[in-house]
């Protein structure tokens, strides 16, 4: 096998072994022959009792094993795990199809922690602000409602101890995804899964509004949501394999956006028709969406990197192309939904040209939320609310954050947005198109959520932030590694200079 850059040959008196080789893993490098024994004897035996007393965990149990072997011979395979289901597989509610267990996070869990853990020192990628500030970011959001839960004396389910931790499954994404995909070519090998992902979701989501047999009673059962059944007259929005529209918008967003600088940089012109099939494929599931903000952040988000490449005019032609094709498919849904956010009725105290969704939201903001945040603006209430609160849904993700754990969770998110956006601007600058198209996107994309977040509650959802994590760990630049010094050779034959 060639030699890869970086890595170090060692001399054993019997073989030549490689260290530092993209690819390899815990297996390959770090054989233990009796400590595999015994974990397969005690895997064995757990595999048998959950099997005798709870088939689906028994079978979930040998699926997780198997998964966690080839993540140990390939870490790769776990990297693309992360990257092409978790997002996708995050929108299904707990129980599906393991009792209890929400499947997306059992496999961030299995899947990142083998990854972390097994990762031998010379592929662990060095800290930087941006890991920091995520795990301090879900670590405070757990200690916000542990704190709560005590000294409001509330009585948490499984399933709200699930929310209370869930925050922390980003920065295992992060730094599962970072460690596992080593090289260059991983790295785009991975985006290109996550980009094919969208097909089924997007195919989903039409199959969903064309009614095409039990595709609605099918989504109903996996997220355990109304899967888009708020209807206008016989007309539902799309919600794909999530339990809302809005999730469905946001999982498809960066990816559309990243798609369309990557074709700006020249970056898809071997795989042009595949890279038109997918785009107009997810677009069109991302209009059926019919969300009004998602769409509006697309428009402006195409509009400023076309600038910023250069192709203003060209690229536009071809961006009106796309969406009139998308909007043959969608526009009569999207003309109904129009029509509802700004149509107005008899008695109605809505000013002229206020959307019905931000109107209804700024009534329950000020009647219930709000309120409710004066009382505790330095906790919040954790995961349970306060009685006062009679819309279970905050609306927004800053007045998410101020139910949660107050002023100072606002606060770290505030710092770890600063960390994303220095990340994706300092690839933005790189000399490489792949990774200046990533960079530049993704800026756009996480400058837009900071607006967006206003109205929905993105970064604490299903979809886009599993999405979003896994583009940002391909994305941003991996730190330096600090030179280690290497001790002079003292050896005789070094010290004699050497042997002729």
């Amino acid at each position: 096998m060639w030699a890869e850059p970086g890595d170090v040959a060692v001399l054993t008196p019997s073989r030549r072994l490689r260290v530092g080789a993209p690819g390899n893993g815990w297996f390959t490098d770090r054989p233990r022959p009796l400590l595999l024994a015994l974990a397969a004897v005690a895997a064995a035996f757990i595999v048998g009792y959950l099997a005798v007393h709870k088939l689906d965990l028994g079978i979930a149990a040998v699926a997780g094993l198997a998964l966690v072997a080839a993540v140990l011979v390939r870490p790769v395979i776990g990297g693309l795990v992360l990257v092409g289901l978790v997002p996708i597989l995050s929108g299904m509610q707990p129980g599906v199809p393991v009792s209890h267990v929400r499947i997306s996070e059992l496999l961030i869990g299995v899947v990142g922690v083998t990854i972390l853990v097994s990762a031998r020192r010379a592929d662990a990628v060095p800290w930087a602000a941006l890991d920091s500030l995520l795990l301090a970011y879900g670590l405070g959001w757990a200690a916000f409602g542990i704190l709560d839960a005590v000294t409001l004396g509330q009585h948490l389910t499984i399933t709200d101890w699930g929310t209370v931790f869930g925050q922390l499954q980003f920065f295992l994404i992060y730094r599962g995804v970072r460690t596992a995909l080593r090289t260059a070519a991983e790295r785009k090998v991975a985006l290109g899964v996550a980009l094919v992902a969208t097909i089924p979701v997007a195919l989903l989501a039409a199959l969903q509004v064309f009614h095409v047999g039990a595709v609605e009673r099918f989504i109903n059962r996996i997220t355990g949501g109304v899967a888009g059944a708020v209807l206008s007259g016989s007309i539902s929005r799309a919600t794909g394999p999530f339990d809302n529209w809005a999730v469905l918008a946001g999982y498809l967003l960066p990816l559309l956006l990243i798609l369309f600088a990557l074709t700006l940089a020249g970056q898809t012109a071997r795989y042009r028709r595949a890279t038109w099939a997918v785009g107009l494929i997810a677009l069109v599931g991302f209009l059926l969406a019919e969300e009004l903000s998602a769409i509006v952040v697309l428009i402006v988000g195409t509009v400023v990197l076309a600038h910023q490449y250069g192709f203003g005019r060209r690229a536009l032609k071809f961006l009106g192309i796309a969406i009139i094709i998308g909007g043959i498919v969608a526009a009569p849904y999207l003309a109904t939904r129009i029509n509802r956010e700004f149509s107005s009725t008899a008695g109605s105290s809505r000013p002229a040209g206020v959307p019905q969704t931000l109107n209804f939201r700024w009534r329950v903001w000020s009647t219930q939320y709000i309120p409710a945040i004066e009382a505790r603006p330095l906790t919040g209430y954790g995961e349970q609310l306060p009685a006062s609160i009679q819309w279970q849904y905050p609306e927004s993700q800053y007045i998410a954050y101020l139910m949660e754990g107050g002023l100072p969770l606002v606060a770290l998110f505030g710092a770890l947005a600063w960390a994303m956006l220095r990340g994706t601007r300092q690839a933005a600058r790189s000399e490489d198109p792949f990774e200046r198209a990533l960079g530049r996107s993704l800026t756009v994309m996480i400058v837009a959520l900071l607006i967006v977040n206003l109205i929905w509650p993105f970064m604490s959802n299903a979809g886009l932030p599993q999405v979003l994590w896994c583009l940002l760990a391909i994305a941003v630049p991996r730190p330096a590694r600090p030179e280690r010094s290497v001790a002079p050779d003292r050896s005789p034959v070094a010290l004699l200079g050497g042997v002729s």
